[in-house]
C-alpha cells in the first residue's frame, strides 16, 4: 500500500489543475479511481492532523492537541516529538511491525527520532533538530546523501513572509529545489526499500502556499497584480512535479496494490492575526508578573519587537529563531530559550489569571483549582467558561468591523476525555482571513498584528483536504469524504492484519473492496518495543 500526502494542497487546486489538463495522472486517479475530500481535525494543524492520521486516533485519544502541549495540573509545556505520541498512542507503523510487516515512512509529524520499527524511518521537518539524525536505520542517511544530495531536514532557515518579491523568488526557488530531492529520495525508497506500507509526505505545498496568500488572493491588503501574474501559477507547477511523481508510481506498483494521496488540510489568505493573550490580558482574564524581565521583555515586545523581527527575518534568521525557542521549551536539555526571551509561563501572575493559551490554534486553557496556582473551583466552571466564551464570539476588529472569531467550541464536546487533564477547555476557530498567532510574542497594548505569512490554514474554511485513490480494490466512487482517522484502520485491512480496537477511524469499504475484523494487540506492540530497546542498546555498545 502506498500512501502520499501533499501537506497544505486545497481540493479547489487541484481541480483547477485538472481543468487545464496539467495534471493527467490525478485525473486518471479520478477516472479509474475514487476522489473526494479528507476532513481534517479541529484546528486544522498539521501536527494534530498527522497525528490523527498515523494513529488512526482522534486528537482527544492520541493526546496531541497542538505543536505545544501543557502539563498535566501545571503550566510548563513541551514540543511535541515523536517520543511523545508514542507515549500516548500507537501509530499504525508499530502494529504493521507487530505483525511482521515492513513500513516505509517519510517526513510525518512528529517524526523525530525516527522509528525504529521494521523497514525505514526518515523523520519530519518540524520536529527534527539541527543536529539530529533523521533517519532509520542509520545507514539510510548517508545512502540518501551519497546518492541523491543533502536531505533539507530544516527549509525554514530562509523563510519570511514572501512579501518581497525578491525574496520570494528565493524563497520559491528553494522549496521547489527541496521538494525535487524529495521525490528523488521517494523513488529510491520505493526502488530500493521495500515495504508492505509506505507513507511519504511533502511539505512543498504547504510551504508554498503559506507565502503565496497575497499572490492568489485579490482581495489580500499585500495584493500586487505585477507580482501575481509572475508568480501565481507556482503552486500549480508544483503539483505537476508530483503528478509526474504519481505517474511513475503508478506504472511501478503491482495490479493489486492500492495507491492513496490526501492532503491535511486545505489553505487561504491571512489578512491579520489575534493574540488570544493579548486579549485575555486587555479583558482581564490574564495578568503579568511586575519584575523587572518580565517589565522589560513586555516593553520590547510592545515597541521594538516588531522592527526586531524584520530586520531578522530580511536576513533570514527569525523562522530559525522561532524554531529553535519552541524546541528548547520544557526539554530540560539546556537554557530554556522560551523563558529567556519570550512571554512565558514564568512571566505569567497566575495568581491574577483566569484562562490562558500555550500555543497559536485558539485552544484555551482555564486556571482551575487542579493546576498549582489555579482558583477556578468546579462550582463557578462553567459560569466563568460560558462568560468568557460569549466575548470571545462578540470579538470584532477595530477597523475592519467585522467578527473576529467564528465559533467556540467546549474542549470535551471536540476532543473527549481521554486526556482531559492537558486538554484545553475552549477551542476558538478563526474566521476566515483571520490567525490566531502564537501567545509568547504577546504584546500588552495591542491585539492585532499583520500575519507572519500571507497565507495559511485555521478556519473552518480551510478544513478540507485532497483524497484521490486508485488500485486493485479500489471502487470506482467520486466525492466521497474520509476522515484522517480512516487511514490507518483501512491500510490495515488492506494489508490482512487485524485492525487496533483503539483506533477511532472507520474501515473505508466505500472506498475500497476489503473485509475488516478488529481486535486487541495486548501487549504485542509494547513488547517490540522493549525487544528493539534491548537490540538497539547492544547495538550501540
Amino acid at each position: 500500500m502506498y500512501v502520499f500526502g501533499l501537506d497544505g494542497v486545497p481540493p479547489e487546486l487541484v481541480d483547477a489543475g485538472i481543468d487545464a489538463g496539467r495534471l493527467p495522472n490525478f485525473e486518471r486517479m479520478r477516472a479509474e479511481g475514487t476522489d473526494g475530500t479528507t476532513r481534517s481535525t479541529v484546528p486544522p494543524l498539521s501536527m494534530i492532523a498527522w497525528s490523527s492520521f498515523a494513529t488512526g486516533r482522534n486528537p482527544g485519544n492520541h493526546g496531541v492537541y497542538n505543536f505545544m502541549l501543557k502539563d498535566a495540573g501545571g503550566y510548563d509545556t513541551e514540543f511535541v516529538t515523536a517520543d511523545t505520541l508514542r507515549e500516548q498512542s500507537v501509530p499504525v507503523w508499530e502494529y504493521l511491525d507487530a505483525e511482521g510487516l515492513r513500513s516505509g515512512v517519510m517526513n510525518v509529524m512528529p517524526g523525530y527520532p525516527p522509528s525504529r520499527t521494521a523497514g525505514f524511518h526518515i523523520s519530519d521537518n518540524i520536529t527534527t533538530p539541527p543536529s539530529g539524525s533523521y533517519a532509520y536505520p542509520d545507514e539510510l542517511e548517508a545512502d540518501i546523501e551519497d546518492r541523491v544530495g543533502e536531505y533539507d531536514v530544516d527549509p525554514y532557515e530562509s523563510y519570511d513572509d514572501g512579501t518581497d518579491e525578491g525574496n520570494l523568488g528565493d524563497l520559491l526557488d528553494t522549496f521547489f529545489e527541496i521538494e525535487r530531492k524529495r521525490i528523488a529520495v521517494a523513488k529510491l525508497l520505493v526502488e530500493e526499500y521495500p515495504a508492505a506500507f509506505y507513507s511519504l509526505v511533502f511539505s512543498g505545498p504547504d510551504n508554498v502556499l503559506h507565502v503565496l496568500g497575497h499572490v492568489l488572493n485579490e482581495d489580500h491588503p499585500k495584493h500586487d497584480p505585477g507580482v501575481a501574474a509572475r508568480h501565481r501559477d507556482k503552486p500549480l507547477e508544483l503539483l505537476e512535479l508530483y503528478d509526474d511523481f504519481l505517474g511513475w508510481v503508478m506504472d511501478e506498483i503491482g495490479d493489486d496494490d492500492t495507491l492513496m494521496v490526501l492532503s491535511d488540510h486545505g489553505h487561504g489568505p491571512i489578512y491579520q492575526t489575534i493574540n488570544l493573550n493579548s486579549w485575555l490580558y486587555s479583558a482581564g482574564y490574564l495578568d503579568l508578573e511586575s519584575r523587572p524581565w518580565t517589565r522589560l521583555k513586555q516593553f520590547g515586545y510592545n515597541h521594538i519587537y516588531d522592527a526586531v523581527e524584520t530586520v531578522m527575518s530580511e536576513l533570514n534568521l527569525f523562522s530559525k529563531l522561532k524554531m529553535g525557542v519552541a524546541r528548547t521549551s520544557g526539554d530540560g536539555s539546556g537554557p530554556d530559550l522560551a523563558e529567556l526571551l519570550t512571554i512565558s509561563r514564568k512571566d505569567i501572575d497566575w495568581n491574577r489569571t483566569a484562562a490562558f493559551t500555550v500555543a497559536s490554534g485558539g485552544q484555551i486553557y482555564l486556571n482551575t483549582d487542579d493546576h498549582d496556582e489555579g482558583a477556578i473551583s468546579p462550582g463557578n466552571y462553567d459560569e466563568i467558561r460560558d462568560r468568557l466564551r460569549d466575548q470571545l464570539l462578540a470579538i470584532e476588529h477595530p477597523e475592519r468591523g467585522d467578527r473576529v472569531i467564528d465559533s467556540v467550541l467546549y474542549g470535551e464536546d471536540v476532543y473527549g476525555d481521554a486526556f482531559a487533564d492537558t486538554r484545553p477547555d475552549l477551542v476558538c476557530m478563526p474566521a476566515p482571513g483571520y490567525q490566531i498567532q502564537y501567545p509568547q510574542t504577546m504584546k500588552t497594548n495591542r491585539v492585532f498584528g499583520e500575519p507572519p505569512k500571507t497565507g495559511s490554514h485555521t478556519s473552518m474554511n480551510e478544513m478540507n483536504g485532497i483524497f484521490y485513490a486508485w488500485g486493485g480494490p479500489v471502487k470506482n466512487e467520486s466525492g466521497v469524504t474520509v476522515d484522517l482517522t480512516d487511514f490507518a484502520p483501512t491500510a490495515c485491512s488492506l494489508l490482512d492484519v487485524p485492525v487496533p480496537e483503539e483506533m477511532d477511524g472507520d474501515v473505508r469499504g466505500d472506498v475500497v473492496d476489503v473485509e475488516s475484523r478488529r481486535s486487541r494487540y495486548d501487549g504485542k506492540v509494547e513488547a517490540k518495543r522493549a525487544v528493539r530497546e534491548v537490540v538497539g542498546g547492544l547495538s550501540a555498545e
